[in-house]
């Protein structure tokens, strides 16, 4: 399988997953950050989903706002994206509540889905630690 196309496999999962599958929590927050360093992460996969990002970010100011979701949703044929499902579906991701996914709020919604980490990471805490803005 190529990278273009695994990038778009895992791109249609996400929406696929946030539009249709809630988020089950079934295991409680770690608080334990040391457990994420165990997560394997290749240099390839951070470069082929920083690239996957910029091809979203349309207007390359680092952010990927509800337009250019949408756009980015439509690219990959999702048609029957409402706007309400493109909100909820940043903020699943929106770390620091500015409305928009930044690229460590997308890389974590795409590891947290390519690598299976559903059964043992919460999504919110994997991403306020690849984000950094724990308070805890």
């Amino acid at each position: 399988i190529n990278a273009e196309y695994m990038g778009h496999f895992l791109s249609v999962y996400f929406f696929f997953r946030i539009l249709f599958i809630p988020f089950v929590r079934t295991m409680p927050p770690s608080r334990n950050w040391e457990d994420f360093k165990k997560i394997p992460l290749h240099m390839g996969t951070l470069v082929h989903y920083k690239l996957c990002f910029e091809r979203a970010d349309k207007d390359h100011n680092g952010r990927i706002d509800l337009m250019e979701l949408g756009d980015w949703a439509q690219g990959l044929g999702l048609r029957n994206i409402t706007y309400e499902d493109l909100k909820r579906m940043i903020r699943e991701v929106d770390d620091n509540h500015n409305g928009k996914v930044d690229f460590w709020e997308f890389l974590s919604i795409q590891l947290y889905i390519s690598m299976g980490l559903a059964a043992s990471v919460d999504l919110r805490e994997f991403t306020r630690f690849l984000c950094q803005t724990y308070t805890g």
